[in-house]
């Protein structure tokens, strides 16, 4: 009988960095150059601010280092600190179904870190992680479903979406892959992990998408499940044991998961020849929901064309996403910065103002009266030809908008937003992800350690020493205690 696990395991244990095409190499650094940007410029918010407290709450040996500060910690707390801030400002990539860098990035950062792992083993973690995030959410779509567990019946629906879950929680599964592929796991350990994981792995969430308001949590913590990746890696290597098998069966981890489909095609075709995160990955060039991408775009170049003030501009319309019409993204009652990234009016008011990207967070911009009163300038509504528009160009976003001075309409269209890895013309440049790190890092880091990190991560793969890099992302570096030098390697 075909076990899906197995052939899950084999691919990850047979899977080195020179089996990565330079193109994967590549983007694993991009991925990983974006998330420890964003993550320092999070260090303002309060979301940021909760994950650091609780990593110096629960403190540990000093193994690992909280992003962008002088605090060290230990892993499991140090992957907790940086996956929430890695997501606070929701500027983080995204690889279609998942938000999976903010939770694939940070447990093989504090591990390495504390082993002395390379640049190689680090671009090798995160593109499993990044991959088997997309080939796992792929897997696993469809209405979430509450089944019989002793004979496998549906009792009832929860909630979902046609042809699509709330897929994020599988970045555990994928995240503690590429973990331990740092620590050098062998089959046995990397089996009993990967198992580990799947037990670990945070429920779906879905109704996040009909509250009123955004709360922390979001769609799913980051830091929990990269405190969890941590876990199961610490808990594997001391001969913790898990299912083996967890992929497999009638009652198998899609199950429990509450997917009304599985897909198990989606998870292993062309494992290795293909790697499908190329494709899936968006980078943010906003802090904010991407579904707001197109429109901020259009109105960006609306007002730097025609050289308009907040003081010249008496409405502002924006027919887009059908998401637009809910509560949570139509809110102009701002009280606090996560409630702030997930509402247009706001994210609207912020880019007119011309607020730098890495200060629309921070807690005197979301209290800004100027900014807030513009929002009550600002009208959303569904795109009339967008569902129409998206059957004929998969992923796009039709959206137009209309800024109105007193003398004069100004109006733009688009389809899709900059970010977008599928589409040649829309990519992120190396130039682009740069800058915008750059801006990002600056918030907290001289300019000197700034562009040292900067060389360090585009050539990550001739880093000896991770710790190396960490030195640069860091406003003071003490000496760590290594789990190397506990275990007396």
């Amino acid at each position: 009988m075909r076990s899906l696990t197995k052939e899950l395991l084999d691919f990850v244990m047979g899977t080195h960095f020179e089996d990565l095409s330079p193109e994967v190499v590549h983007e694993s650094k991009r991925i990983l150059l974006d998330s420890i940007g964003v993550a320092i410029a999070a260090l303002k918010t309060e979301k940021g601010g909760y994950g650091i407290a609780l990593a110096k709450r629960l403190g540990g040996s000093p193994e690992a280092a909280i992003l962008g500060t002088g605090d060290r910690v230990s892993c499991g707390s140090a992957a907790f600190a940086n996956g929430e801030l890695i997501n606070a400002m929701d500027y983080d990539g995204f690889t279609y179904p998942t938000h999976a860098p903010p939770s694939v990035v940070p447990a093989p950062l504090a591990l390495g870190e504390s082993i002395g792992a390379t640049g190689k083993e680090m671009i090798l973690a995160i593109a499993l992680g990044c991959e088997l995030s997309v080939r796992l959410g792929a897997a696993i779509r469809g209405f979430k479903k509450v089944f019989d567990t002793e004979v496998g019946s549906e009792v009832g629906k929860i909630v979902g979406t046609k042809n699509n879950i709330s897929a994020v929680g599988v970045v555990t599964i994928a995240g503690t892959i590429g973990a331990g592929k740092v620590m050098k796991f062998d089959e046995q350990k990397m089996a009993h992990a990967m198992g580990l994981a799947a037990h670990f792995s945070p429920f779906p969430q879905a109704k996040w998408r009909t509250l009123n308001r955004m709360p922390m949590a979001k769609y799913v913590s980051s830091g929990w499940t990269s405190m969890a990746e941590v876990t199961a890696i610490l808990l594997a290597e001391m001969g913790y044991t898990a299912d083996t098998t967890f992929l497999d069966g009638d009652l198998g981890f899609w199950r429990f998961f509450g997917s009304d489909k599985w897909n198990p095609e989606a998870l292993t075709e062309r494992f290795g020849q293909e790697w499908k995160m190329l494709k899936h990955i968006q980078y943010k060039p906003y802090p904010c929901c991407g579904d707001f991408h197109v429109a901020l775009d259009c109105i960006i170049k609306i007002i730097d064309e025609n050289r308009l003030m907040p003081e010249n501009i008496q409405k502002i319309k924006v027919q887009t996403h059908p998401a637009v019409t809910r509560p949570i993204h139509n809110t102009k009652e701002i009280t606090d910065h996560v409630i702030a990234q997930f509402s247009m009016p706001y994210s609207i008011a912020a880019a007119v103002h011309r607020i730098s990207l890495a200060e629309w967070q921070d807690p005197e911009k979301i209290n800004d009266p100027n900014i807030l009163k513009f929002m009550d300038k600002v009208f959303l509504e569904t795109h009339p030809n967008f569902f129409e528009v998206q059957a004929k160009e998969p992923g796009s976003n039709m959206t137009t908008v209309e800024v109105m001075t007193k003398d004069k309409i100004f109006k733009k269209e688009g389809k899709f937003a900059k970010g977008f890895s599928h589409l040649e013309y829309s990519k992120m440049t190396d130039e682009d992800l740069v800058e915008k790190f750059k801006v990002n890092a600056s918030k907290v880091l001289p300019k000197d350690k700034v562009e040292k990190a900067v060389g360090y991560l585009m050539e990550l793969e001739n880093i000896k020493d991770i710790s190396e890099v960490v030195k640069e992302i860091t406003s003071k570096y003490p000496k760590a205690v290594s789990l190397s030098e506990r275990r007396g390697r």
